[in-house]
């Protein structure tokens, strides 16, 4: 897992109580949802928040992965502003984790369950 430069709490970022998950894709171990309701849009800029549902927990007893992301929807390029793990599906139980995180844009890979994420973020 990568490590991260910023934490602050979860709350600062007013994530919804009764998140409404839409499935993005899934395969090799894991599947992808995102939060319609959440996307945020400045210009080309798209915010939403993502979950990773795996189906085995890592060593740290996270099961499910909760990301603020950011696509740059005319770049193809995304980064991470907040992550938080869970130690059950769909961000339930326990919180291991819970950061911000100053994420270096990244270009998104064709062909890949990140470039169905923004594509679905960018089309909202």
């Amino acid at each position: 897992m990568k490590t991260w430069l910023l934490a602050i709490p979860l709350l600062a970022f007013g994530v919804p109580a009764g998140a409404a998950w839409t499935f993005v894709d899934g395969g090799e171990g894991y599947e992808r949802y995102i939060d319609r309701e959440t996307i945020d849009r400045s210009g080309h800029l798209v915010r939403v928040w993502e979950v990773d549902n795996n189906t085995v927990a890592d060593a740290s007893g996270v099961v499910s992965l909760r990301s603020r992301t950011e696509y740059d929807c005319q770049s193809r390029r995304y980064r991470i502003v907040h992550l938080s793990g869970h130690t059950r599906d769909m961000t339930e139980g326990d919180v291991v984790f819970s950061r911000a995180v100053n994420g270096e844009w990244r270009p998104v890979a064709p062909e890949t369950l990140g470039e169905v994420s923004m594509e679905m973020a960018c089309a909202e």
